[in-house]
């Protein structure tokens, strides 16, 4: 029986994001492009690629067999935290400053739609934790 072998944090981090890099991938293509004239062999490759990803994620979110955080690390995700909280922040301002000039009094979104949002924004954070990782001090 082969074992599974644990993970660095780093590895983690990185499995994590190539995962989420891939469902914002594909919840931009249905948001943008209609799936439902899609051929369904091609549907069902991608719900099953993308039912692998929910399993990387969560394996590396919750598994035991992954590094603990150090110090260095929680300051990073600390850091990363407040990135993305800088990030929403300067959209929500640009909202304010600009919206009504742009014509947009009320903004609405889908269900698909926040769903890429909040893929994009876990992406993002994975994204800068391993550069803080790699390149912060």
């Amino acid at each position: 029986m082969t074992r599974i072998p644990s993970l660095t944090l780093t590895q983690a981090k990185l499995a994590h994001m190539t995962s989420w890099a891939i469902v914002v991938f594909f919840e931009a293509l249905a948001v943008f492009f209609p799936v439902r004239g899609w051929p369904t062999p091609l549907r069902i490759a991608i719900a099953l690629v993308l039912a692998g990803c929910i399993v990387v994620i969560f394996y590396t979110t919750l598994s035991r067999r992954v590094e603990k955080p150090d110090e260095r690390a929680a300051y990073n995700t600390y850091r990363a935290n407040s990135t993305i909280y800088e990030l929403l922040f300067f959209v929500f301002a640009l909202y304010v400053l600009f919206g009504e000039r742009l014509g947009m009094d009320t903004v609405t979104f889908t269900r698909d739609q926040l769903l890429l949002v909040f893929a994009s924004f876990c992406l993002v954070h994975d994204v800068v934790f391993l550069l803080y990782e790699r390149f912060g001090k």
